[in-house]
This record gives structure tokens, sequence and C-alpha cells, in this order.
């Protein structure tokens, strides 16, 4: 029996991961990764870089600070390196004499930059104000959930699809599916019915330097293409994630707990998700559904209902 691991199963070849079972273990949350490190990783590498708990304390903050902003990750590999890499300097500034000995040392998020350097990502966040032509969707990405802000722009050409960002085949595929869903709807939208011959579409995914593919951006590029072609504003601080059909169905997705934690870490209030995801509801954390309102919808006129104002 050969027992094997991935991040990404997509990456298997596919004759190979059709002789697999595969079990899909989830990313890690915030708060689980705050938790292993707090009660476990800090202890481990304070004992192994011969120091104390009387020499050094991590700050819950510190931790927090770590993980938003100094990795991105599904696991915590990265999250114990670098706590083991600011335990190191301070056990070596204990050796140099450089610190007192029997001061104790508070690791802060105001003085991590200290040990680690500047911050090396940067937060999701919301944007400043209702936009027309971007949408926020959710993608699931190899390190975890992700708010991803899709833009379209419709120009005066003769009807060419420009499809820019890291997205993969799934996403592109997505992109053309809407455009066609659109342009059999267009009366009802009051959309021009010959835009698809007088505009030139461009639809940007912004932050391309994680690679983003999987059938769950259809919902969002629709919503971003409407709002562009009508010119209403899409509602800031509503997110989305679906597949869709060429009849506007909205069908289901995976990575649901990573996306509404990341739509939870931006302050997203309302998160649309596909009616057949609603029974994965139960997995979410406790916290996020206290905090985020979910709406389940199996057609896209649902969100587009909703979200543009």
């Amino acid at each position: 029996m050969f027992i094997a691991t991935a991040n990404d199963k997509y990456s298997i070849p596919a004759p190979l991961l059709d002789r697999m079972e595969i079990i899909d273990i989830t990313s890690y949350t915030e708060n689980e990764k705050f938790n292993i490190a707090k009660n476990h990783l800090v202890s481990k590498q304070i004992k192994l870089n011969a120091l104390s708990s009387q020499d050094v304390k991590i700050s819950d903050q510190a931790i927090l600070e770590i993980i938003n902003y100094y990795t991105a990750e599904s696991g915590v590999r990265e999250l114990e390196r670098k706590i083991a890499r600011i335990l190191r300097k301070i056990a070596k500034k204990k050796l140099d004499s450089s610190l007192d000995s029997n001061k104790k040392t508070i690791i802060t998020d105001k003085n991590l930059i200290e040990y680690l350097g500047p911050r090396k990502f940067k937060a999701n966040k919301l944007l400043d104000k209702n936009e027309i032509g971007i949408a926020t969707g959710l993608a699931w990405t190899s390190v975890g959930g992700e708010v991803m802000h899709i833009e379209v722009s419709a120009l005066s050409g003769s009807g060419k699809i420009e499809l820019t960002g890291n997205l993969g085949d799934v996403m592109k595929e997505s992109a053309r599916t809407a455009i066609s869903y659109v342009r059999s709807r267009s009366k009802d939208f009051g959309i021009d019915e010959d835009f698809y011959k007088n505009k030139d579409i461009h639809i940007h995914a912004p932050e391309g330097g994680i690679p983003k593919d999987g059938p769950s951006a259809g919902v969002t590029i629709c919503t971003a293409l409407v709002s562009e072609l009508t010119k209403k504003p899409v509602k800031k601080d509503i997110a989305m994630t679906g597949e869709i059909t060429l009849r506007g169905r909205v069908l289901p997705i995976g990575g649901l707990k990573e996306k509404t934690m990341a739509a939870y870490n931006t302050g997203v209030k309302t998160v649309f998700i596909p009616k057949e995801n609603e029974p994965d509801l139960y997995e979410i954390d406790p916290v996020v559904r206290e905090s985020v309102k979910f709406i389940a919808v199996d057609k896209i006129e649902s969100i587009l209902n909703e979200v543009l104002i």
C-alpha cells in the first residue's frame, strides 16, 4: 500500500489520480493556525532553541500578525519556521550579551518587524466603494481561500474577448459561459443585444501572483459583466461563489470552508453560495457563521437582483 500526499490534487496526473482513493483534508483556518501555534509550536521552538518561558513571550497579536502577513500556506510549516527564526535571534542576542539575561523579551505585533523584517503579504480588503464592473468573488488556492475582485471592462471594438490575470483553463471557460449567458438574456437586462459585436470585453483578475482555477468564478464574472454593461454598481460588501450554466443555473463548488473564512477575514457581510452547497455550511467555523449572512441560490438572477444597485 502506498500513501501519498499533495497540496493540490489537480496537479496529479489523471491516470494516477484515478487509481487512488482520495481523502480530502481541508486547510487550516486562521483560528486553527493560531491555536496550533500558541499551544504547541511556540513552546516546542522555545525548547529547541535552549530558551524558557522566562526568557521570551510571543503575544497573541504577534502570532496573528505572522499568520496574516508573513505566511501564505494551507498548513503551519512556514509559520513554525518564522517562530523559530524569531527565537534563534533572541537566543543569539542573549549569547552575545546584547540582551539582559534576566529580562524577558516580549514579541508583539509592534516590534515583530525587528525580527522578521517588513510584511511579506498584504491582507485582502473590501473595495472602498460600490463600483461598476467589479464584483467580489471567493477563490480556492493551494494556500487556502482568497477574496478575488473580478474586473470587467466593455470597450468599443469588434467583439474580442480578453482574459488576463493568473487564470487557469477552467476559469477561462467560466468567463466564456458567462458571456454567452448574458447574450441570451441581454433583452431582459436592458443591454444592447449586439454588445458582443460592437464591444471588446476585457475580464481581469488582479492579484495574479497565486494561480487560480476551478469552477467557482462563473457567478462573479457574470455579475461584473452585467454591472459593466448596465452601468449599475455592485455592492462592495457582498461576495459570491459558484459556477453557472448557459441557462443561468448556479452549480455547486468546493473549498467552501476556506472561501468563507477568507470572506470573514476581509469583512464581507453577505455571501451567496450555490443551493447544493447549503449542507456544507455545518463545516464552517462557528465564528464565521455568526458574523456572515449566507444566502443559498440556484439561479444567477437571485444574485443579480440583490447585488446590483
